[in-house]
């Protein structure tokens, strides 16, 4: 009966540690609470996931109800998110990388005028700036 028991605390430490050792290969952290994600995703996101991507913010857009510049734009490959400007100011034509949420889903798309083109994305509300 103690080779039995043996094994099987010898074989749940082996389970442990190949979890362990996938996360770690794999860059995956249990705590993030946020999910990478890729130009696919933010053209077409799902509302109210915590979500991190990278993109270069393009600036405050050129909307004529965008008189206070509160609403910018960043441009994810050929996908762009509408954001609030305040934790982005003076970071204009740089490469940042964010994380937050989409406010709706591919339903409630905006769009807004910016460098002479229109552009349509989806609302996306900052928590943090990382880059």
């Amino acid at each position: 009966m103690e080779n039995r028991n043996i094994v099987i605390v010898l074989g749940i430490i082996v389970v442990i540690l190949a979890v362990v050792l996938s996360l770690f290969i794999f860059n995956v952290n249990p705590l993030d609470p946020y999910k990478d994600v890729d130009a696919d995703y933010v053209f077409a996101p799902i509302g109210g996931e915590k979500v991190r991507f990278t993109g270069t913010y393009m600036g405050p857009d050129e909307g004529l109800f965008n008189f206070d510049q509160n609403r910018g734009v960043i441009k994810v490959g050929n996908s762009y998110a509408i954001i609030n400007t305040d934790k982005v100011q003076g970071m204009e034509g740089k490469t940042v990388t964010v994380e937050g949420y989409f406010v709706n889903d591919k339903t409630d798309a905006t769009t807004v005028p910016i460098d002479d083109e229109y552009v349509t994305g989806e609302n996306f509300c900052i928590e943090n700036v990382v880059t």
